[in-house]
């Protein structure tokens, strides 16, 4: 039954969008492929001539998401199911855990829980897109890239001045329990300023360098159940400062250098008997790259980087009245040198070339060998034949060394072609390779709480996945886009947990093991109209199935059917954005949350019913240089155990830009 709170939201949001729609029309296209610049084949090109299936989460719905951290985008774009301790819950091509590779500017990003990299201690306040590159992508990326590869592209220095101040506060209302009998009243505990967020930017030319600072605070307070004993959110702090710097070298190199800190501090209450966690992140990062020209039609690109992680989780114990502390660590570091040339001197012909290599090394408390660590080199090829507008073939090979795994190696093939009327046709084929990370080899998980044995095993040998995919796309500049794409994934090697047996306390014994292969196919659609100039809809919709061929069964490791639907209007003329979006998730068991592991009776799987969850934001600019927006979260109220655990999010900001 529809309450008179809601109907009333209800009622508010369709005003908004009704009073704006009647405003006179005017202003730019807002969906243009050509104008869309791309890096998925490790070489800036326009979208539409990429035969890399590519999407985009652009600055424009970065900046009216209200989103802070990579977690938020991320599920606001219907790529993550869920989200909790142990990390995001992120899938491509019904590929997730450590088969979907993070990078920041093409670089590793260190610091996965449970193989899921927490999106929370990565913020938005200097990020300028998102690329998803759907399928495999070790034959450029190396290992992990067997689903995709997600890319955060951060901003640059450029050459004129410029400031950017944006400041969001985040409230909810009483939490309303489901499965219990009280009804808390909308206001009752109602804590106006539970979370806060502020992000500073400046950029500016000094001498002859290109300079851009980024600062960004953030902090959270407790939020409990309608009882008052557990925190259902966390209490939090976060603060993260960058420095990016480039500059010419002459007339034939650019160099770029900067680096950023972030540290993260997260508190609950765990149970009603006052037991606490304290988890403790830091991320720290640094790079320095040159682009040299020694070719008129060639360039060639040399970089250094290293990114370290650290988390550290402290206990305290409501009946002892003390805290355990520095006994669940882990610090991880990736240090990498890479030399890329890129030749294009002969007419619709491009030439990649490039050699890697990196360090990685990480020392974690419950890992039977520490600290390990291990090396890689790689080299890879890439030969791409074009012509703008009408087609392109792009093939590459990459073979690699593992200090644990020997050598491995992966090619590729994509094409795309343009047919008359704005239709595009693509596909590829391509191998993809996951090595077994430190966790799979040399963990050593004996909880004192009755949790099951959990061991690594030394022997696994990588997975490796066979993966095509064919696509068909329709666009009409600034007015239409549909795009229609479908998938097939052949995993060989693939690591789970099987069942060892029982020590002699009784406990069950789980360890990580190579089985034969599985099977990911399915579809992904998306689509988009622009109706009257400045009213849009968009849609877009993914199936997977899955199945295991050692074990004969279907596996449920994320929703088969996801659903994301948005309507909103761009009016530039009057500064006003606004929409509401809607995501839809199928049903979902316990088995499937990505736990990974096998062989175990199901008949104590709880089934989660579907979700369905929509969000709405509305934002006005002033005087060019201010906007103040409004985001509501969770409008329905939903509380799922799969998420939102909460009900209604409002967030209320205020950016200014020069």
């Amino acid at each position: 039954m529809i309450t008179l709170r809601r109907l009333f939201l209800w009622i508010l949001w369709m005003a908004l969008v009704g009073a704006v729609s009647a405003q006179e029309p005017g202003g730019e296209d807002t969906y243009r492929l050509e104008d869309i610049t791309v890096t998925g084949s490790r070489g800036e090109k326009r979208l539409k001539d990429s035969p890399v299936l590519t999407e985009l989460i652009t600055p424009e719905e970065i900046e009216n998401s209200g989103a802070s951290t990579v977690t938020e985008i991320l599920d606001d774009y219907g790529l993550m199911y869920t989200s909790n301790a142990t990390g995001d819950y992120i899938q491509l091509q019904g590929m997730g855990e450590g088969r979907v590779l993070f990078l920041i500017d093409g670089r590793r990003v260190a610091g996965r829980i449970a193989q899921r990299l927490r999106g929370d201690t990565l913020s938005l306040a200097n990020v300028e897109r998102i690329e998803i590159i759907r399928g495999p992508q070790s034959a450029l990326y190396g290992s992990d890239g067997i689903g995709g590869v997600i890319n955060i592209i951060t901003k640059k220095p450029q050459d004129k001045f410029s400031l950017s101040l944006g400041l969001s506060n985040s409230f909810l209302l009483a939490h309303d329990d489901p499965d219990t009998a009280e009804r808390p009243g909308a206001l009752d505990g109602f804590d106006p300023i539970r979370e806060q967020h502020l992000t500073a930017s400046a950029g500016f030319p000094l001498a002859a360098a290109r300079n851009l600072i980024t600062l960004e605070g953030a902090r959270g307070g407790f939020y409990f159940n309608e009882r008052q004993d557990i925190s259902l959110l966390p209490e939090y702090y976060r603060g993260k400062a960058g420095l990016d710097t480039s500059f010419s070298l002459g007339d034939s190199a650019e160099m770029a250098l900067g680096g950023s800190f972030m540290a993260m501090r997260s508190d609950s209450q765990t149970n009603s008997s006052g037991s606490r966690e304290r988890l403790s992140y830091i991320r720290a990062d640094g790079y320095a790259e040159a682009e040299l020209f020694p070719l008129e039609n060639g360039t060639l690109t040399l970089r250094f980087s290293d990114t370290f992680y650290q988390r550290n989780k402290d206990t305290y114990s409501g009946i002892l009245n003390q805290w355990s502390t520095g006994d669940n660590y882990e610090n991880e570091n990736i240090a990498a040198l890479e030399a890329l040339g890129v030749y294009s001197g002969f007419p619709g012909f491009i030439l990649t070339a490039g050699l890697e290599g990196a360090l990685h090394s990480m020392e974690k408390y419950n890992l039977r060998r520490g600290p390990v660590l291990l090396d890689k080199e790689a080299l890879y090829l890439q030969a791409e034949y074009f012509r703008e507008d009408s087609y392109s073939i792009v093939a590459g090979i990459r073979g690699e060394r593992n200090s644990r795994f020997g050598l491995t190696g992966a090619p590729k093939l994509s094409a795309m072609y343009h047919l008359p009327g704005g239709i595009r046709l693509f596909g590829g084929i391509g191998l993809g390779y996951r090595a077994p990370d430190f966790n799979d080899l040399y963990l050593l998980k004996d909880d004192a709480d009755g949790s099951p044995l959990i061991l690594g095993n030394p022997d696994l040998s990588p997975e490796y996945s066979l993966g095509c995919n064919l696509g068909l796309e329709y666009s009409k500049s600034g007015v239409f886009f549909a795009q229609i794409n479908g998938y097939y994934n052949e995993l060989f090697n693939e690591i789970v947990y099987l069942y060892q047996g029982n020590t002699p306390a009784d406990k069950l014994i789980f360890r990580r093991d190579n089985v034969s292969r599985s099977l990911r196919t399915g579809v992904d659609g998306e689509g988009r109209l622009t109706l009257f100039t400045h009213l849009f809809v968009s849609a877009g919709y993914s199936w997977v199935y899955a199945y295991d061929r050692a074990e004969g069964e279907e596996l449920r490791l994320q929703p088969a059917h996801t659903v994301k639907m948005k309507l909103g209007l761009d009016h530039k003329k009057s500064g006003v954005h606004t929409y509401l979006q809607g995501r839809f998730f199928s049903a979902l068991t316990t088995s499937g949350l990505g736990v990974g592991i096998a062989g175990l009776d199901a008949a104590g799987d709880v089934s989660y019913k579907f979700r369905f969850i929509l969000d709405g934001y509305f934002s006005i600019a002033f005087a060019k240089h201010f906007k103040a927006y409004l985001a509501v979260d969770n409008i329905t109220g939903l509380i799922h155990p799969l998420g939102p655990a909460v009900g209604r999010t409002f967030s209320l900001g205020f950016n200014f830009s020069l």
